[in-house]
């Protein structure tokens, strides 16, 4: 690898020590049922110039939640015997195909999976726990690998893959900004969710990027060929409710799906150049950001902010009554639509005054 590599950097995940609620020794996600523990899988690598990228994911537009957005591998625990780790790996087998048996990767591809480090939880605004497993491409002959398909996308849960430096989730940062490599705007805004502090960031990348790996170039983008089947679906099920009506439908008409109930969708083309672009996002971005902060502090104590919201999960559950069930809530409805504004139902309605005030504090960081 080149003179510039970061791996070293990778020796700051690996000692980073995680805090969870109240200063407990484990996560609040193994208090949690099984269908609200979710965990994704942060699959880091060394890029060309020797820079440690990311591995990200195309929601396809079919899928219930978050349908288009940028994400990383992950989704819900299937039984109470899984791991975090466990459960990361096996839903990024399941849609990009890379196995969780390291055996089978060394053998076929020349690569293993070194498990690094697990960051605390976040909560998602579906109301899950969502636990980031942070692991390392570790290769043993990267020069042969564009000669093999790493990876195979499952259209009915990716459209697309990509990866962008870590680098680039640095913003901002407590010391000084950094330009970015590739990233072509980076905002960050202090909002609220139901009365707390929250992070509300956002990351841009062209699509067409020249310093992409060589084998993430060569797969197909399947954007197309996922709206397409949207369209048909839904075609299909304004033929059959029309049938059951015994009513004449005129030739059919494709519609197109309207995903804008979960914000902006993570590809569009930029409103200036009108370049394809990813925009990376939402939960995505605050938990790369994050992880981009401990990866460069050069000393960690210097991050004097929460990592995740374990201590506001803890508080939903214990003194909120919430998340205990795998239907949500009224109240977790509720609080799905708030927003900032003072008469709107918060976490205020479900939390003791004083448990509300200590998470304000501790947010706005």
């Amino acid at each position: 690898m080149t003179k510039t590599s970061e791996e070293a950097f990778i020796n700051n995940i690996s000692s980073y020590t995680s805090k969870y609620y109240q200063n407990q020794p484990i996560s609040v996600w193994h208090k949690l049922p099984i269908s609200r523990r979710s965990s994704v899988f942060i699959l880091l690598f060394l890029g060309q110039l020797g820079e440690l990228r990311v591995l990200l994911t195309k929601r396809s537009s079919k899928l219930r939640n978050f349908p288009g957005h940028i994400s990383l591998p992950g989704g819900k625990a299937d039984s109470g015997l899984e791991s975090e780790w466990q459960v990361s790996r096996r839903e990024m087998e399941e849609e990009i195909g890379i196995s969780v048996n390291n055996d089978i990767l060394l053998k076929n591809y020349g690569f293993v999976i070194d498990h690094i480090n697990i960051l605390p939880c976040y909560l998602s605004r579906t109301f899950s726990a969502v636990r980031p497993c942070i692991g390392f491409m570790n290769f043993s002959d990267i020069n042969n690998l564009h000669h093999h398909k790493i990876i195979n996308l499952n259209p009915g849960e990716s459209s697309s893959i990509f990866s962008c430096p870590l680098r680039d989730f640095l913003y901002p940062a407590s010391a000084a900004n950094i330009d970015p490599l590739e990233s072509l705007e980076r905002n960050s805004y202090k909002v609220k969710w139901g009365g707390i502090p929250w992070n509300l960031r956002s990351y841009t990348f062209l699509q067409s990027n020249q310093n992409e790996v060589p084998w993430l170039k060569d797969i197909d983008d399947l954007s197309a060929s996922d709206l397409e089947s949207s369209l048909e679906e839904e075609e299909e099920d304004n033929q059959i409710d029309a049938t059951s009506k015994n009513q004449q439908l005129p030739k059919a008409k494709r519609v197109k799906k309207d995903l804008s109930s979960w914000g902006r969708l993570g590809s569009r083309r930029h409103e200036e150049t009108d370049e394809k672009i990813y925009d990376v996002w939402g939960l995505t971005a605050n938990i790369l950001h994050d992880l981009a902060e401990i990866v460069y502090s050069e000393n960690q104590s210097t991050i004097n902010r929460e990592i995740g919201e374990e201590e506001l999960i803890y508080s939903v559950w214990h003194y909120g009554n919430q998340m205990k069930s795998k239907q949500r809530s009224e109240e977790e409805s509720k609080l799905i639509q708030s927003e900032s504004v003072r008469d709107e139902f918060g976490f205020n309605d479900i939390l003791p005054r004083t448990e509300f005030n200590k998470l304000k504090q501790i947010y706005k960081l």
